[in-house]
Formats: C-alpha cells, sequence, structure tokens
C-alpha cells in the first residue's frame, strides 16, 4: 500500500489523509482501514492517470467516508465549529457583521470630521446592514453550499440575487428622506460603542451557537 501512496499526485495524498482521519472518527480500526484504501487507491491511481482528482472522482472526504458510517449516524449533525448552517441564524450573523461596520466607520467618519453630516442614522444602518445580510446568506445558499467541484450558477438564482442588490443599493440613496424621528443619528462615540456592542453580541452568538458565516471560503464548506 505504501507504493501505491507513493504513486499519488500531492493533492491527492492529501485526500486520503483525509479520509484515513475520517473512517478512524467513524470508528474504524486500523485493518478496516488499510482494507478500505487497499480497494481505494488503485482506483484513484487510474483516475489520477487521466487527469482526474480523488476528489472529483469520489466527492469530498466526508462525503465518501459517510457510507462507511454506523447506521443511524449518517444525518446527525455535527457540533463541530461552523457547523450550523441553520439560515436564519446565518443570515443575522452575517447582519450583525454589517451592521456593526456600518455604525463603527459611521463612528471613526463622525470622529474625523465633527462637522459633517451623519448619513446612516439607526434604521438605515438596520435594514442596510440586513440587506446586505441577505446577500450574502442567498451567495452561500445558491453557490457556495453546492458540493465543490459541481459548483455552477442559476441564472434564477442569479437574478434574485441582482434584485436585491438593486433594492440594497436604491434603499441607500433614497434613506436620507427617513424622517429623523424614525431614523436617530447618535454622538461618534456612542455610534461606536454600540458597533463594538454589536460585533461582540455577534462573536458571542458564532461561539455558542457554531453559526457557519456566510463568508467561509470555498475550502471550508462540505469538507
Amino acid at each position: 500500500m505504501e507504493n501505491l501512496i507513493e504513486a499519488l499526485t500531492a493533492k491527492n495524498k492529501e485526500y486520503v489523509h483525509a479520509v484515513t482521519k475520517q473512517l478512524l472518527l467513524v470508528g474504524k480500526s486500523d485493518e478496516e482501514v488499510k482494507t478500505i484504501l487497499n480497494d481505494l487507491l488503485p482506483q484513484i491511481i487510474e483516475a489520477q492517470n487521466t487527469n482526474i482528482l480523488a476528489r472529483k472522482l469520489l466527492g469530498s472526504p466526508t462525503e465518501f467516508v459517510a457510507q462507511y458510517r454506523p447506521k443511524g449516524t449518517t444525518n446527525q449533525k455535527s457540533t463541530d465549529k461552523n457547523s450550523n448552517d441553520s439560515p436564519v441564524l446565518m443570515w443575522l450573523d452575517s447582519t450583525l457583521l454589517f451592521f456593526g461596520l456600518i455604525y463603527l466607520m459611521t463612528g471613526i467618519m463622525g470622529i474625523v470630521n465633527p462637522k459633517g453630516t451623519q448619513i446612516y442614522g439607526l434604521i438605515t444602518s438596520l435594514i442596510m446592514a440586513a440587506l446586505a445580510g441577505l446577500v450574502m446568506y442567498m451567495i452561500y445558499k445558491f453557490y457556495y453550499a453546492q458540493t465543490e467541484g459541481k459548483r455552477k450558477w442559476n441564472w434564477k438564482n442569479l437574478l434574485l440575487i441582482v434584485v436585491v442588490i438593486i433594492i440594497w443599493s436604491g434603499f441607500s440613496v433614497f434613506s436620507a428622506m427617513i424622517p429623523r424621528a424614525f431614523n436617530p443619528t447618535f454622538n461618534p462615540y456612542v455610534t461606536m460603542v454600540i458597533a463594538v456592542l454589536v460585533l461582540g453580541a455577534k462573536y458571542l452568538l458564532k461561539r455558542q451557537l457554531h453559526i457557519r458565516s456566510t463568508l467561509a471560503p470555498m475550502s471550508t464548506v462540505r469538507k
């Protein structure tokens, strides 16, 4: 088996290493892992000779090893970091991030230019953050949540994202028309304190609920 492993490309070696680790995690013994790999390696090498990676041939390590999981655990959700992909929580996580950043920048601008007009009030910032969070979740849902190597855009989904972005852009332009009584602004230092509190709340929620980020790199989704 060692000779077969040495014949693998670097990426395929990484794949086999990940599969081995996953098999041990689902309870397979060393001998069982060797038996599985002895059957698997020739297939990978044969595909490798035609420039097909193991991941494309067999799916991600997690997907491949799913067939070897004990019955009753296949659909069990992991409590590992960033495994919670609840749509509401992922949208909330992104919304809090954008709201915190918007308010942080608003506060900084207010301190740097005290005589300037504070553009983004409370309601404006909340709605803009909510729309930005929705866009980020839609990008995740319609693209990154697909199996790596098979990701592609659906024109209907892409159109939905464009519509939300247009609404987001339009709102940012006309938000100045919202009466100040319904869209209050605060002292720049208070604004920055609110931003820090919101970003802190985001961090705590993510840590406690293991929320998957819509900003997660492509390689971290569905591994």
